[in-house]
This record gives C-alpha cells, sequence and structure tokens, in this order.
C-alpha cells in the first residue's frame, strides 16, 4: 500500500489552494458585473460538474497534468462569459433594449468564443491522439473542459438571461466600469521592446543550456530510490521541509505499508549520488524518527525520452492544426503571428525558469511541461480575442491606416484583457502561495506564461501582423470609407 507520488501534503494543499482560486474569481465575476456576475458563476459551477462527472463516466484518473487541464478549462469558462457581457455593455451603451443588447452580445462573440475554443480543441485531441503519460491526460481533461465550457457559456448563461426577461423578473444590467475609452498607444515602443524580448529569449536560453543537467529533476534524470525504517512517524510536509533545505526541492516522498507483514517505510527518489546526504540530512532535523537505511537503488526517468519525444511531436502538431485553421479563419500573417508568439511565449517562460533555477533551484519536472501545456491553450486564447476585433474593425471599414486600426483593436480589448488575464493570474496566484509542494512549480510556470502571453498579444502578434503587410490595410472586409466635401455650385 503505497501513497501517491505527488505527497499528501501537495495533494492536501493543491486542494484547498484550487479552492481558494474558485472562490477568488466567482467573487470577483459577482462584484464586478453583479447579477451577471452571478449567472457566469452558476455556468463555472456547471462547467467544472460536467468535467468531473465526464471523467467518472469514461474511467479518467486524475494527474497532475489534468488539473492543469482543469484550471485552463475555468480560466477559459471565465474569459468567454466576460467577451459575451463586455458586448453586451457596449450595446447597452448604444441605447439597446436589455433583449436586444444581450441577443447582440451573444451573437457578437459567439465567433470569437467559437475560434478561440476550436483552436484549443485542436490542441487538446492532438495531444490526445499522440501524447503518452501525463500528456496525454492534460489533452483528455482539456478537451473535456472546453467542450463544457463553450456549452456553459452560450447556453447555460442564455437560458438564465432569457428566463428572467420573459418574466419581467430584470429590466436592466448593471455592471461596474473601471476602464472607460481607453486611448494608450500600444505600437508606439513595438521595435525596442519586439528585439529586447527576443534577446532575452536568446540570452536565457543560452544560459540554460550551459547549465546542463542542473536544470532537470528526478522526473527527466531519474535519481536515487532510498528505502528507509523508522520509529516514530513524521509528518510528509517536516520531510519535504528538511530535504527543500538541503536543496532536493524535487523529491518524492511516499510512505509505503506493507498489509501482511503491518510494517511501515519509508520511500524517497531524489537526484543521482544524494543517497548519503539525505541521510544525513534525515537523522540530523529528524533524530526522534530514527530512520534507518533499508536499501537503496537507481530508478530510471519518470519522463522517458518516449514521452517527452511524443510531447514535443504533439505540441509542434497542435501549432500546425491552429496555423491552418487561424489562416483558414482570418489570414495566413495572422495564423503565423499567432503561431510564432506561441512558441515566443514558451521559450521566454522556458528562459525564466533557467534562470530561476540558478537563483532558486527549481527544475524542470512533470508539472513544469503541464505548465508549458497550459500555457500554449492560454495564449492562442488570447491571441485571437485581439484577432477577431481587427477583423471585425477592417470588415466594418473603420477609418485610419492599419497601425491605428490595431492599435484600436488593442484598446477596445483591453478590459477584457485586463479582466481575464487578472482573475487567473490572481487564481494561479493562490496556489503559488498556497499551493506548496510541486504545485508551486506549475504556478510559478504558469504565472510567467500569463504575463508572456499577454504581452506577446500586444507587443509580438500583433506586431508580426502589422510588418506582414508592411503598414498596409489587409484586403478583409470593406475599405475605409473617404470623405469628400461637396464641391460648391
Amino acid at each position: 500500500d503505497v501513497d501517491p507520488t505527488l505527497g499528501k501534503d501537495s495533494i492536501r494543499s493543491g486542494i484547498q489552494a484550487s479552492i481558494y482560486s474558485v472562490i477568488f474569481v466567482s467573487a470577483f465575476m459577482l462584484i464586478y458585473y453583479l447579477f451577471a456576475g452571478l449567472a457566469a458563476n452558476i455556468a463555472l459551477v456547471t462547467n467544472l460538474i460536467i468535467l468531473l462527472r465526464v471523467m467518472c463516466s469514461i474511467g479518467t484518473t486524475f494527474t497532475l497534468p489534468g488539473i492543469a487541464g482543469a484550471v485552463l478549462t475555468v480560466g477559459m469558462a471565465v474569459d468567454a462569459n466576460i467577451l459575451i457581457y463586455e458586448r453586451i455593455r457596449e450595446d447597452l451603451a448604444k441605447g439597446k433594449s436589455l433583449r436586444g443588447a444581450i441577443d447582440a452580445g451573444y451573437a457578437r462573440a459567439f465567433g470569437t468564443i467559437f475560434d478561440s475554443h476550436i483552436t484549443t480543441l485542436i490542441s487538446s485531441i492532438i495531444l490526445i491522439f499522440m501524447g503518452t503519460g501525463e500528456v496525454k491526460g492534460f489533452g483528455v481533461t482539456l478537451t473535456i473542459g472546453v467542450a463544457a465550457s463553450l456549452f456553459t457559456a452560450l447556453v447555460v448563461t442564455r437560458l438564465i438571461f432569457n428566463f428572467l426577461i420573459d418574466r419581467n423578473l430584470i429590466k436592466s444590467l448593471p455592471m461596474l466600469h473601471l476602464i472607460r475609452s481607453a486611448k494608450v498607444n500600444f505600437m508606439g515602443a513595438t521595435k525596442p521592446l519586439f528585439i529586447v524580448t527576443w534577446l532575452f529569449v536568446i540570452v536565457s536560453l543560452g544560459f540554460g543550456i550551459s547549465r546542463g543537467n542542473k536544470l532537470f529533476g528526478v522526473d527527466f534524470l531519474g535519481g536515487d530510490s532510498t528505502t528507509f525504517s523508522f520509529v516514530q512517524k513524521p509528518g510528509v510536509d517536516e520531510i519535504r521541509t528538511v530535504l527543500d533545505k538541503d536543496g532536493e526541492k524535487d523529491a518524492q516522498i511516499q510512505y509505503q505499508k506493507d498489509v501482511g507483514a503491518g510494517t511501515e517505510t519509508l520511500r524517497l527518489t531524489t537526484a543521482s549520488g544524494t543517497m548519503n546526504k539525505v541521510q544525513a540530512a534525515l537523522a540530523q532535523n529528524l533524530p526522534n524518527a530514527q530512520f534507518k537505511l533499508l536499501s537503496s537503488q537507481q530508478v530510471g526517468a519518470t519522463l522517458g525520452k518516449e514521452i517527452q519525444q511524443s510531447a514535443i511531436i504533439a505540441s509542434l502538431l497542435a501549432m500546425f492544426g491552429i496555423l491552418v485553421y487561424v489562416a483558414f479563419r482570418y489570414e495566413f500573417s495572422f495564423a503565423v503571428a499567432a503561431v510564432i508568439a506561441v512558441f515566443h511565449d514558451v521559450l521566454l517562460t522556458i528562459g525564466a525558469f533557467c534562470i530561476a533555477n540558478a537563483v532558486s533551484g527549481r527544475q524542470f519536472n512533470a508539472t513544469v511541461v503541464a505548465a508549458l501545456l497550459t500555457i500554449i491553450g492560454f495564449s492562442i486564447n488570447d491571441k485571437i480575442v485581439i484577432f477577431d476585433r481587427i477583423r471585425e474593425d477592417l470588415k466594418l471599414g473603420v477609418r485610419g491606416t492599419f497601425r491605428e486600426i490595431i492599435n484600436q483593436a488593442l484598446n477596445q480589448t483591453l478590459s477584457r484583457t485586463i479582466i481575464t488575464s487578472g482573475t487567473v493570474f490572481l487564481a494561479t496566484l493562490s496556489l503559488f502561495i498556497f499551493g506548496g509542494g510541486v504545485i508551486n512549480d506549475f504556478a510559478f510556470t504558469f504565472l510567467v506564461g500569463i504575463i508572456t502571453g499577454t504581452y506577446s498579444s500586444i507587443y509580438i502578434a500583433s506586431v508580426i501582423v502589422l510588418w506582414w503587410h508592411k503598414g498596409n490595410r489587409p484586403n478583409i472586409g470593406a475599405s475605409a470609407v473617404a470623405v469628400q466635401n461637396a464641391e460648391p455650385v
């Protein structure tokens, strides 16, 4: 009888942190969007119920990457409702009736929500069929969650509003509005920021390569598996604290019980060549336990070469699938920009993690792989939203140069960007603060990814589209309407 590899302390703290995250996101939606936020929270809870119920019905097990897929699902579910509510707000400001504004809001947001969910589904389905192990688990959870999110965002909240309006139970839909008529010149500093960002990517990755195997934890390299007997049983969290101080931040801690004999032992999996150091640290810091070494052996990596290769191939195929879909739905330039920006986000996050490895000793493990896959989903979703607004303004024949139209689209979606990225960031921050153990590595990596994903939507993806067309308006929809003064008669 063995404990989970995550450790009971990590699971307990991870569940608590996840509950805090959902509570925070729900509280924000309720405060900012008032009654509409309540409807969004009902949809969010429905989403999670559907996700868990489907996973139970098909016999899917929850792994840490699966939990990562659930985190991304929550983020996309919230984002879908934010997109709808911001559209409803715009239509109410134009003087439409409540029913008319809700109808128009859902209609206008549908394309954006559909595209963002489909691109994520393309990625997740490829991960299911091409990936193995943790990668496949992430894909299964994300596929179920995204399908549920699409249903709850477009159907559940709409049913709630229609039910209440038909019975005259609501006659207005008040919402807070913190960001009004933003006019930020995002395109003003594109070149220097673009250059600095890619220089950081190159330098940080080069620094990471120079560190060699110091970057990788037991999941990638394997390590020493040591088994101890004990007189007094300390908590897993106590042992993890001792090992963390000793530099073994990626240790796997398991208690094992021989059901027949009734004896219990402690099994530790740490980096190669650390058996003596770990034994000394336990004896010095936990003397009452009276640990005695029973056996030791070398163990292989849990993320073997097959899993690593399948993860890379599946991710590349997912990027190709997204490229084809976005090119079909938008423009080829939009597709190329989106894929390059996603690669930028992953590389920049890896570079930041390499620096964190030198500063705090963080190492690449299975949780970091899960976080990188989550970043891909979050990043492409953010870019689709902005590209959709650019396309809409072009189709409407909005005046101005292409640079001005992009800048306007970025300002129009700024409120949604701040709210979505902010809620997902703070929810992940609670995982980082309260999660502890291996959850902390996932949260740290995803926090960096949220920042890079939001940044690249503005200063990487949008800039590439602008440069691709050399500043000229692409042939999407109507041309800008030129207004001339009539000649005097």
